[in-house]
């Protein structure tokens, strides 16, 4: 299993110390699905940003006008 070595700021280094004595994992463990998680999330979001960008840009091209959200209220009634 490859292996690296990070620097942390302290407070993280002192939240992942709690944990350890809190769940009763290892260092590797929880820093693993910790990384795990944060780079699936990260990759989605990175994803997301992109189709926003690309709506974002279909939509200047269509020059579709919008609707003030005071009117559409106003039509909806609220």
């Amino acid at each position: 299993m490859p292996a690296m070595n990070v620097n942390v700021q302290q407070k993280t280094f002192f939240a992942l110390e709690e944990a350890v004595q809190r769940t009763g994992w290892d260092r590797n463990r929880i820093t693993d699905e910790a990384l795990s998680k944060y780079l699936a999330e990260l990759a989605e979001d990175t994803e997301l940003a992109h189709r926003a960008d690309e709506a974002y840009k279909r939509y200047l091209e269509s020059g579709e006008q919008t609707i003030p959200a005071e009117q559409v209220y106003w039509q909806l009634g609220l």
